[in-house]
Formats: structure tokens, C-alpha cells, sequence
């Protein structure tokens, strides 16, 4: 389950999506949207570790491989969708271990993660990210970068990897030079002169052939 920028992100890839398809963390908690909708004619398995709305099979990412095959009955995806997840998760490395292990060669990854968000916990929430990271935790996959970007809260406002935030908004630059100005003026008690706003990294990621990865 997603926002509106990851359904958007999903629906404008969804020619290029192989089945069948996982959704790893598909529980609707009331306010997400669902992006099964978009591939009514493929085989759609969501999971999540507690049951609920959209939940097909409940089972954690982080457990033994062997044991979250036999729970979700198949060994290769063609396509995964991982919205908004691994940021609650205790061992992203483990959870990326395996999401890659699913992934049939030549198969899609979604990812969206974010980098400055606020705290959101479902149960709780550990991690941040950056686009850098995404290759660590998914070593066997290549980042597709034109079809990668940030986003922010607000729906269609999307900026590619290359840029660089702080110029971006400019809210957020007017408010941090009038910190700046007050701090030099002594009249300002903000400590630092940085003003973020939310920011999510979406990527979409290819799984390697074996041969590329030995």
C-alpha cells in the first residue's frame, strides 16, 4: 500500500511490469491506496506480517528464506513492490536479502523509502535512506535511475536523483536565508538555519542474470 505518488510511479511502468507479482508490506491501514487494481489480469500475492486488508499471506521478510517460500507458495516473482516498508523494519539488510532472492533475473524491484519524513511508526520506525543506499542493500539489482526520483507529500512534484533538494523548494530556501539574516542580526533563536521538507527516494531496480553478478 502506498501514496498517491507511488501509484502513479507503479501506473506509469505498469506495461513493463512481469508477473506474477508480491507486494511485501500490503496491509491497508485506511489511508493507502491499492495497487493490485492496476494488474487485475496477473497473479497478485500481498504480504505483510499481520493480517488485514489486502493481506494474502501473512509472514516476515526477515525469517528464514526456505520458510517464506513454503508461506507464500511461490519461489520467483517477475515483478516486487516494496513501499514505504523497510523503514520499519529491524534488519533492512536481511528483508533486501531476501526480496532479491525472490526476484526472478530481469525482474522489476519498486522500492520507495524515505529520506526526510516524518516519524511514523508502524509498529515503529528505524531508518532513513538515501538513492546511494539502495545499491547496497540491493547489491544484485541495477538502479534505473530515468525511472527513479524523489517525491515529496504533494502529488505529481517529483525531482530526479541528480538534483540537489536544498534548491528545490523554494519555501524552504526563502525561510532558511531569513534564518540566516536573523541569526546575523542576533535576532533570531533558531539554532541552525536548515528548513527540510518531506522527501521520499522511489526506485525502480533490475535484477541481474546470474552471469552478471559472478
Amino acid at each position: 500500500m502506498g501514496d498517491l505518488n507511488q501509484l502513479d510511479f507503479v501506473g506509469e511502468n505498469r506495461l513493463s511490469v512481469k508477473g506474477p507479482i508480491l507486494e511485501v508490506g500490503s496491509k491497508d491501514y485506511g489511508n493507502a491506496n491499492n495497487f493490485r487494481l492496476l494488474f487485475e489480469h496477473e497473479l497478485y500475492i500481498g504480504t505483510d506480517q499481520e493480517p488485514g486488508k489486502g493481506v494474502d499471506v501473512v509472514c516476515d521478510f526477515t525469517a528464514d528464506y526456505a520458510s517464506i517460500i513454503d508461506q507464500v507458495g511461490i519461489e520467483k516473482f517477475g515483478t516486487i513492490i516494496c513501499f514505504s516498508v523497510l523503514e520499519h523494519c529491524k534488519n533492512p539488510f536481511k528483508m533486501a536479502e531476501n526480496i532479491s532472492k525472490f526476484l526472478m533475473d530481469g525482474g522489476t524491484l519498486f522500492v520507495s523509502v524515505p529520506f526526510v519524513w516524518n516519524i511514523h511508526s508502524y509498529p515503529d520506525d528505524y531508518w532513513r535512506f538515501t538513492p546511494s543506499s539502495l545499491s547496497i542493500l540491493f547489491p544484485d539489482c541495477v538502479l534505473v535511475e530515468e525511472k527513479s526520483f524523489y517525491s515529496t507529500k504533494i502529488r505529481g512534484e517529483r525531482f530526479p536523483f541528480s538534483t540537489s533538494l536544498a534548491d528545490q523548494d523554494r519555501h524552504t530556501f526563502t525561510i532558511s536565508i531569513m534564518i540566516r539574516v536573523l541569526q546575523r542580526l542576533h535576532l533570531a533563536r533558531a539554532k541552525y538555519p536548515y528548513v527540510l521538507f518531506p522527501v521520499m527516494v522511489n526506485a525502480s531496480l533490475i535484477k541481474k542474470s546470474q552471469n552478471e553478478i559472478s
